[in-house]
């Protein structure tokens, strides 16, 4: 009887140890901060943007421009972590056009756009409404940006610095005639997770 007990208790104690999924969720907002680990989050990268715009839309320095047309230039990750600097990059895009105060050129589809102009011109389209090549827009001003990071982690203390610096480069006189930081840091402690 008592083999068959601990048989029993050993079965029930490998099948709850069985391998887990996430099976139930719930929509949350995305603006509530959530640490759950060490890593680049959304967070992160919501208050990158926020500052960004904001220093951008307020900057004397594009005052004075009527809504210049800008272009999206290089965006480095110098962290040790994998992070979508094109997400971050698009998130500032967005908020800036919705700002009313500036304009974006579509440099990453330049070779689309060049393909569609050939088509347009083939004579399959009414030549009337076919665009072609010479009409664009021609960006004003660059914008790019850098991250880097610092991880310090004694005992069970760590400490995770990000610097995130942007800047616009007006493309005539290829001057930096706005430049920004956004500094976040983060503090950890390590601790064991139970089953």
């Amino acid at each position: 009887m008592r083999n068959l007990i601990i048989l029993i208790t050993s079965l029930t104690v490998i099948s709850c140890a069985g391998p887990r999924t996430f099976t139930k969720g719930t929509y949350e907002d995305p603006e509530t901060i959530a640490l759950l680990d060490d890593r680049f989050n959304e967070n992160d990268m919501q208050l990158i943007a926020k500052k960004m715009v904001s220093s951008l839309v307020a900057s004397p320095s594009v005052e004075n421009r009527a809504t210049p047309a800008v272009m999206v230039g290089k965006m480095r990750n110098r962290t040790a972590e994998h992070i979508d600097m094109n997400a971050l990059s698009d998130k500032i895009r967005t908020s800036l056009i919705q700002s009313g105060r500036f304009r974006f050129v579509n440099a990453l589809n330049r070779k689309s756009i060049a393909r569609e102009y050939e088509y347009q011109n083939s004579g399959y389209v009414d030549p009337a409404q076919a665009h072609r090549p010479g009409s664009q827009t021609a960006a004003q001003l660059i914008l790019t940006g850098t991250l880097s990071s610092n991880v310090q982690e004694v005992g069970k203390e760590k400490l995770v610095y990000y610097k995130a610096t942007f800047q616009l480069t007006d493309l005539g006189s290829s001057e930096i005639i706005w430049t920004d930081e956004k500094e976040i840091r983060k503090a950890y402690k390590k601790r064991r997770i139970g089953i």
